[in-house]
């Protein structure tokens, strides 16, 4: 039987399964809105007060309800979308996973147009499972580079607010001026604080909340300092100034590190491109030799194991390098 078949026969069972458990997750959901609908708005109070403050609204997965409910009922569905936030990518998680699964679905089908057999089937499905992971790497290096620069932003926003604070600006106010000078993207997520905080959520709520969203271990720290402000009293503006001070000699190590290791991490990107550059070059100067990598199996296996010793090499560079401070 051809694998191609098996392949889009699978797909197209798992899609009408999904649509089935989804159309079932909906009439579900609408039979709880009738059900609410008859409760009495004291047992809805008494239920979020015991819940606690909530920080959030519920959450649309998907433009479409039906997908919406389905997606819901995964656990790692609220993670996921608490990540988009965090990167400030402008999807939904129905909208990306349908992007994962739309990048398998090629990277699957890529290897079939040039050959068939065992080895073309093999290679498909490390090709789909590359094609699916490459959207989360994407996500992951969008959120460490949102916040890197809103790191970078937390000491000038800190000088900020403590001399608004000095001047006799309250908390809020000395934030909203922060959000009113400072780039995005902390300034974005400063203004969306105020606003919740103007729309009756309780400031500690709000910080939370906007904590929640960077994820960021300078902003906790900040938070952490706010807080323990609040509850045992002091003076905020100088708590923050050492709170900056502290960030900022942060920052100076970090920078000495990064100097201190920026030959070895230049000595592991030569070393690695460089069986990739011979690989073109012999491929360019004798494409017989090299054609042996592509139509004997031998060759294919020692092609594959290359790759993910590559893979690896990279990976053990970037865990030795990476120091946290």
């Amino acid at each position: 039987m051809d694998p191609l078949l098996v392949v889009i026969a699978l797909t197209v069972l798992l899609a009408v399964f999904s649509l089935v458990v989804g159309i079932r997750a909906s009439r579900r959901s609408a039979m709880e809105q009738r059900l609410d609908s008859f409760r009495s708005d004291q047992h809805k109070v008494v239920a979020a007060v015991e819940e606690g403050p909530v920080l959030r609204q519920q959450r649309s997965y998907s433009g479409v309800p039906v997908l919406s409910a389905f997606i819901g009922q995964f656990r790692g569905s609220e993670q996921l979308a608490v990540n988009l936030e965090r990167a400030g990518v402008p999807l939904r998680v129905g909208e990306y996973y349908l992007i994962r699964y739309g990048m398998a679905v090629v990277f699957l089908a890529v290897p079939f147009i040039f050959s068939r057999g065992v080895f073309a089937f093999i290679l498909a499905i490390g090709a789909a499972a590359l094609g699916y992971s490459l959207p989360a790497i994407w996500l992951g290096s969008k959120k460490g580079a949102r916040t890197k620069r809103m790191n970078a932003q937390m000491v000038e926003m800190l000088g900020m607010v403590a001399n608004s604070l000095k001047s006799g600006y309250g908390l809020m106010q000395s934030f909203e001026f922060a959000s009113k000078q400072l780039d995005a993207p902390l300034a974005t997520e400063l203004k969306r604080m105020i606003r919740d905080a103007n729309l009756g959520m309780a400031g500690e709520d709000a910080l939370a909340a906007m904590g929640e969203r960077i994820d960021s271990a300078d902003l906790d720290m900040v938070l952490t300092a706010i807080n323990i402000q609040r509850s045992v009293g002091g003076n905020l503006a100088e708590i923050l100034e050492s709170v900056s001070y502290t960030m900022r000699e942060r920052e100076r190590i970090r920078g000495e590190i990064m100097t201190l290791t920026s030959q070895q991490q230049m000595t592991g990107i030569i070393i690695g491109g460089l069986p990739v550059g011979m690989g073109l070059l012999f491929l360019l100067i004798n494409p017989d030799y090299m054609g042996l990598l592509f139509t004997t199996m031998a060759g294919r296996i020692m092609l594959v194991l290359a790759v993910g010793l590559e893979f690896l090499g990279a990976i053990s560079m970037k865990k030795i390098l990476a120091i946290d401070i």
